[in-house]
């Protein structure tokens, strides 16, 4: 690896001309891409206001008037299906003096008031009210028409998954998803009607670590021997081996950033239903099974029973963690705030409280797997500090990465084969031009 003549840390700033390549190359990353406030701008404005973001579930906005409140990067949003039915994506900002909107987490309402001024907009962005509007003598129709809300541009949604831009012009989201929609068309797979239900709440972690580690770990297939040691020393029937050699396992580089480890080969070669659920007997779960039967015949739900759930990154920040959902917000350079609820299936009641139980002694407030990778990525965080070496390092599998229709594939579960592929899309995205 060749050194760079100057430190990235004093020039990676958002600037014309800016050099993405003196911060990622194929197998590295500069550590001033996890610290610099300069680039967690740049990619504010250029991953997250350009880009598809995922932004809620249909199913949580079900009625007219449901709504959520998230954030699209820095930009604070309302999630609302209006009074037409529409699933719209307003800014969370009043018009008038940009004071926030709507703070509750979810609700239902026709409306929204601003608690500064009054002004009232209705749930499809438009201005409805002024009080005293008399001060804007014959001005105030040309006001109430300019002074909606914004909205972002386009919104278009997958297998119920919703997603947003906030720039009106870019790719399809068909596009932008690609190979990652046979990711959720495999978790709908499992759902006896096809649909999913994420209605269940979310468990909310702040961690003290840059977005893109909190993402990046989920598709490392080499950690979990090491950081999850304490979870397969007490649960001794794991799903499968954690050792790479020894299991039928790849990582996958899906393109456009999106990747994933893939279990379904293993999972075929032991033909056993549940592995993936703990290997829970389907006598445990009559209903569930005689559903999906009833749905997709006996073979197709066996096929389905057998491969379980994917374990899937879609760029840039949504992550199908098998039953569990888990979508991040990027507060700082150093701090993501992370949701994770579970993906329950409409009328399966005793499969849905399972899964709740399994997710909570995961990622729950005294879960397993959270808690270890929240210390690992604070750790990763401090670890930045020291500037020297000046590089993190993504060759592990370098060598051994195939090309077939899947995407960039490797049979190690070790390779660094999804990290790769994450930054090869950051660069593209990163680098680009930014607006004025």
């Amino acid at each position: 690896m060749t050194a760079v003549e100057t430190d990235p840390r004093q020039d990676a700033g958002v600037t014309e001309g800016f050099d993405v390549g003196r911060v990622v190359q194929p197998d590295r990353v500069h550590g001033s891409v996890y610290t610099s406030p300069e680039i967690f701008q740049r990619e504010m404005d250029t991953i997250f206001r350009t880009g598809w973001v995922y932004v809620a579930h249909d199913s949580e906005v079900s009625e007219k008037g449901d709504y959520l409140t998230r954030r699209v990067g820095s930009d604070p949003v309302i999630v609302v299906r209006g009074k037409d039915g529409r699933i719209r994506v307003l800014l969370n900002r009043c018009s008038h003096r940009a004071n926030r909107l709507c703070n509750a987490p979810q609700g239902n309402a026709g409306s929204f008031r601003c608690p500064y001024h009054g002004w009232t907009f209705s749930n499809d962005g438009s201005l409805t009210a002024v009080p005293m509007r008399t001060g804007y003598g014959e001005a105030f129709r040309q006001v109430r028409e300019d002074l909606a809300l914004a909205e972002a541009p386009r919104v278009d949604s997958y297998g119920g998954f919703v997603f947003a831009s906030l720039s009106p012009e870019g790719p399809s989201l068909a596009e932008h998803l690609g190979r990652a929609t046979r990711a959720i068309d495999r978790l709908l797979a499992l759902s006896p009607t096809g649909t999913l239900d994420l209605r269940s709440g979310w468990m909310k972690h702040l961690h003290r670590a840059n977005w893109k580690m909190v993402v990046e770990n989920n598709v490392d297939g080499y950690h979990a021997l090491f950081t999850h040691a304490s979870v397969y020393d007490a649960v001794r029937r794991a799903k499968v081996s954690h050792v790479p050699s020894k299991v039928d396992v790849v990582v996958r580089d899906l393109g456009q950033g999106h990747s994933e480890i893939d279990y379904s080969a293993e999972y075929r070669k032991l033909d056993e239903e549940f592995v993936w659920y703990g290997r829970a007997p389907r006598e445990k779960l009559p209903e569930y099974v005689a559903a999906m039967e009833e749905a997709y015949g006996p073979e197709q739900a066996h096929d389905a029973l057998v491969v379980g759930p994917p374990h899937t990154l879609i760029w840039p920040n949504l992550f199908l963690a098998e039953m569990s959902v888990m979508y991040v917000e990027p507060v700082a350079p150093d701090e993501t705030v992370a949701y994770t609820g579970i993906s329950a299936m409409p009328g399966q009641d005793r499969f849905n409280e399972r899964t709740l139980r399994r997710a909570e002694g995961a990622m729950g407030p005294a879960g397993f797997l959270i808690a270890d990778d929240g210390e690992i990525g604070m750790r990763n965080q401090a670890g930045l500090a020291a500037h020297d070496p000046e590089w993190l390092v993504l060759a592990r599998g370098l060598e051994t990465d195939i090309e077939d229709d899947t995407g960039i594939v490797n049979a190690d579960k070790s390779a660094e084969t999804p990290q790769r592929g994450f930054y090869r899309r950051w660069a593209d995205v990163v680098g680009q031009e930014t607006r004025g």
